[in-house]
This record gives C-alpha cells, sequence and structure tokens, in this order.
C-alpha cells in the first residue's frame, strides 16, 4: 500500500528545509519531495514520515539531514558554464584587481559559494593558472552537500561536464582514463573545499570577509526572496570594496539588492562593490544611476482579458503590486494581485506581473501557468510568450526557449529582445554562425530604430548599451569563444555589419 504524503506533512517538510538550508519547494514539487523522502526513510528504516520528520529535527538528525540534501539538490554543472562571465573574470576583473592591490604581499582571493561537484572553482583556478597571476591566490569553494564536496576533492569527471571545455585547457590540466577525464593534481591543490550553509551559518566572518571576487551562480533559485536578500547583502558584506560578484543568468538582482553597480563587459553581466561612478577599463561598461535590477516587464498588447474588470482599478492595483515588488515585499505584491488573477478573465497584466513574482520566488511552474493563461486568452500576446521564453532559457530549455522567441519573432519580426535571447541560446549550443546573424540583427534594428526597443523588457538597459553589447559578442564570436579558433570565421561586413 502507497504511503500517503498530506499537505501538511509537505509543510511540514518544506519549511524545515527552507529554514536550514534555503531550499523551497513550491506545491509542484510536493511528489519529487515524497520520492526523496521515501528512499531516505528506507535507509534508516523508518515507516512513517512523522517518525523521519522527528529525526530530522532532533538534535541526533544533522548527519541525516546533510545525506537528505545531497540527495535533492542536484548538482547539474560543467566547467566554463556561461563562458563570457570568465572572459570577463580572465580579461578583466583578475587583471583589474591585480593592478589595484599592487602592494607587497597582496593576494588575489576568490569564493566560488555553491560550488557543487567543482567544475566551477576548478574553471577558476585554471583560469588563474593560464593567466600566470603573480600574486598568492586563495580559491575557496563551499557547499551544503557533503557529496558533491566529496566528488569535487576527486577531480574526476565524465564527459559531459567537459563538453564546453577549450581544447587547450583540456589538453594541458586533464589526463583521460577511459571514458574519464582526471584533473591535474596542480589544479586540485589551487582550491580548498569546505561546508558552508549560506542560509544558517552566520558570514561574514573574518575569514568570510575581504573577498575580491565572489562567485555564487545557480544557487539563490532554490531560495525565497528573504532568503536571498539575507544572502546577497552578506555577500556584499563578504566582498572588499571594489569587489566583484557573479550571479547566474536566472539570478537577476531586481528587486532584491540596490547595493551593487552592475558592469557589463563583452557582453556579461556582473556585478561591483562600491566603486566609484565612472567607465571602468577599456572593454566594460558601468550601468549607473539604477538600481541592480531593473524596472518590471509589462506588457505591449494588453490583449481580451479583464474586459469586466474596472481599467482604473486594475491600473491602481498593478501600480500597488509593483512598488511592493520595487521594495523587495514580493509577497505582499502577490498576496493584493491574487483576487484579480483567480478571475477568469483576469487582465494580462496583472498575470505579468505575478508571473515575474514567481519565477523570481523560483516557481517557475506557476509562472508557466500564467503565461499559458494569457497566450490562451490572447493568442497575439507578445508579452506572453517573450516571458514564456525568458522562464525556458532560465530553465535551460532551450528548444523550448527557441520555440517561445520565434512565437514572438512571428509577431513582430523587427523585436530586438527576442532575436538577443536567440543570440545568446544558439550560442549556447554553439550554434555560432546563427547567434551571430541574431546579434547583427539587434544592431541593426536598434541603429534603425532605438525607440523601437521595449524598455519595460530591458531590464533598464538603453539600446546603446544592448548594441554596444551585441558588437561584444559578434567580435568574440569571430575571434572564437574565449579567444579560441572555434567561433565564426571573418567575414567581410556589409552595410548592416559595420560596428565600430
Amino acid at each position: 500500500m502507497e504511503l500517503s504524503f498530506s499537505k501538511s506533512e509537505f509543510c511540514s517538510f518544506r519549511d524545515l528545509i527552507a529554514e536550514r538550508a534555503g531550499i523551497y519547494f513550491d506545491r509542484g514539487k510536493q511528489e519529487s519531495l515524497k520520492d526523496n523522502l521515501l528512499q531516505r526513510m528506507a535507509d534508516c528504516g523508518l515507516t512513517n514520515f512523522a517518525d523521519y520528520l522527528h529525526l530530522l529535527s532532533s538534535p541526533a538528525g544533522s548527519k541525516e539531514f546533510d545525506r537528505l540534501l545531497d540527495l535533492i539538490t542536484i548538482p547539474e554543472t560543467h566547467f566554463f558554464r556561461d563562458r563570457a562571465q570568465f572572459s570577463a573574470l580572465e580579461r578583466f576583473v583578475i587583471p583589474e584587481t591585480v593592478k589595484k592591490k599592487s602592494y607587497p604581499g597582496a593576494s588575489l582571493r576568490i569564493w566560488s559559494a555553491g560550488c557543487s561537484t567543482g567544475e566551477e572553482p576548478y574553471t577558476i583556478a585554471m583560469i588563474v593558472a593560464a593567466a600566470m597571476v603573480d600574486r598568492p591566490t586563495q580559491i575557496l569553494a563551499t557547499d551544503v552537500s557533503n557529496h558533491a564536496l566529496k566528488v569535487a576533492r576527486e577531480g574526476v569527471y565524465a564527459g559531459r561536464s567537459v563538453r564546453d571545455m577549450p581544447q587547450e585547457f583540456l589538453n594541458r590540466f586533464f589526463t583521460k582514463k577511459g571514458d574519464q577525464y582526471v584533473l591535474d593534481e596542480s589544479i586540485k591543490q589551487m582550491v580548498e573545499f569546505r561546508y558552508f550553509n549560506l542560509v544558517s551559518d552566520p558570514f561574514p566572518l573574518k575569514e568570510m570577509s575581504g573577498w575580491d571576487v565572489i562567485f555564487c551562480r545557480n544557487v539563490t533559485i532554490y531560495f525565497q526572496a528573504e532568503a536571498t536578500r539575507k544572502v546577497i547583502h552578506n555577500l556584499y558584506q563578504s566582498l572588499r570594496h571594489g569587489g566583484y560578484l557573479f550571479a547566474g543568468y536566472s539570478e537577476s538582482l531586481r528587486y532584491i539588492s540596490d547595493e551593487f553597480n552592475i558592469v557589463q563587459m563583452d557582453g556579461a553581466f556582473f556585478y561591483e562593490k562600491g566603486a566609484p561612478q565612472k567607465r571602468v577599463g577599456k572593454k566594460a561598461r558601468k550601468i549607473m544611476g539604477q538600481r541592480a535590477g531593473a524596472a518590471h516587464p509589462a506588457s505591449r498588447h494588453e490583449g481580451k482579458a479583464g474586459t469586466d474588470v474596472d481599467s482604473h482599478k486594475i491600473e491602481q492595483i498593478h501600480a500597488t503590486a509593483k512598488n511592493l515588488l520595487e521594495m523587495g515585499q514580493p509577497e505582499q505584491a502577490s498576496e493584493i494581485l491574487s483576487p484579480y488573477v483567480r478571475e477568469a478573465t483576469a487582465p494580462e497584466s496583472v498575470m505579468l506581473l505575478q508571473a515575474e513574482i514567481a519565477l523570481n520566488q523560483g516557481d517557475s511552474d506557476k509562472a508557466v501557468q500564467l503565461c499559458e493563461r494569457i497566450v490562451q486568452a490572447e493568442p497575439l500576446s507578445i508579452a506572453g510568450y517573450y516571458l514564456l521564453g525568458i522562464i525556458y532559457r532560465a530553465r535551460e530549455d532551450e528548444a523550448r526557449a527557441i520555440e517561445e522567441f520565434r512565437k514572438v519573432l512571428y509577431l513582430e519580426p523587427e523585436y530586438a529582445l527576442a532575436r538577443f535571447n536567440l543570440g545568446e541560446l544558439y550560442s549556447r549550443l554553439r550554434q555560432y554562425e546563427k547567434a551571430r546573424l541574431e546579434y547583427v540583427h539587434v544592431v541593426r534594428l536598434l541603429k534603425k530604430k532605438p525607440e523601437s526597443l521595449d524598455e519595460r523588457f530591458a531590464g533598464g538597459f538603453s539600446p546603446a548599451l544592448l548594441i554596444d553589447t551585441c558588437v561584444s559578442k559578434i567580435k568574440a564570436l569571430e575571434a572564437g569563444p574565449l579567444g579560441t579558433a572555434t567561433g565564426c570565421k571573418e567575414r567581410e561586413k556589409g552595410p548592416d555589419e559595420s560596428f565600430s
């Protein structure tokens, strides 16, 4: 007989895990959590959820909680994931940091927070080694999964982990044994692995402060907004003045923190702590005078839904909820919107804002459901399809994301943001010529009609900045990823491809 898993039992486990580790399970993940709990209960010889919850809650249950975390945290990662960020680290952040710390004995300190099975900190170590940095270097890598840390310390990886590795790095730092790749001992010794819980462990401590660079990517997507705010603020405190934070693609600091300046370099976006408001370096560009997040994406087409609700009242509700969101109160914003979202003819603007809140809180299933309602009610909704594309891109479901962005372009072929996202996706899939052409389209469109950029979806970035970003990406593709010759071949540029 199958063991039932009640709503109250689910909530008890969900809240315990969120409190201790920050990882939040929405209702759509109830069955997957149940499966994980049953697996651990069987190993512990327990037959009901109440006994297992009692074990986890007891002082003797800390080791068992760690084993459960090993099971529910899925470390999907690989070397050189999001290459543009590593290119920015290599070409700008490390040289700039070394230049600033020119005094004798100054060290380079980098923290990979949420390092999973080690691909990220080892990528950092290889870049530092290849750059021959003339400074003592400390690379700390932390995670809440002891199993992931064990794998990381071993430094042995399958082919999937090295799929985006530049060939020169693969040849220099790995030895192939059968179908596995063994990392060179010199790189392993550069990284210290340590257990650390970003949510429950207090920091910054003395040893956890003064970092030059912190990578915390694809970690806070599992957190609720309040936990994310706490972690981001602590990371801010842990950085030295002028230090840099790298977050994941889907982890914009929108509505989370206004403490950072955004920096753009060669198509990569990252954050800087308290630096002077000026252009940094030759190729890096700061976006000043705005929060580290940006404007809320609203719909260009309001759609047919919501015709039986007073439009003025809806505008007021939307504005109130948006203000709450910008003040860092997503739960209150969602609560205000909920009664209107439940209406069969809910206005598109309300559902879009609720979908964005859900996405920022890590509930992408709810965000998808809301967007599907939008496009079902209004099949010509550019906003609905565009946000679906953003959600699937955040999920790393490239095929589905491309499909949604293509729907946008079917409705509006000169929608620059959809083309930019397609460029990002094709680049990720190593379809470099397709990516290059999409970036070329963006440059052409925005040079011709800069006012056509839908700023409500642009995250506060100007047409000029998006043009600069695309030009950088085109040049990088023509040179090849991370300076290799694997990208697009150089070609003569036509009138629409004049970038300088």
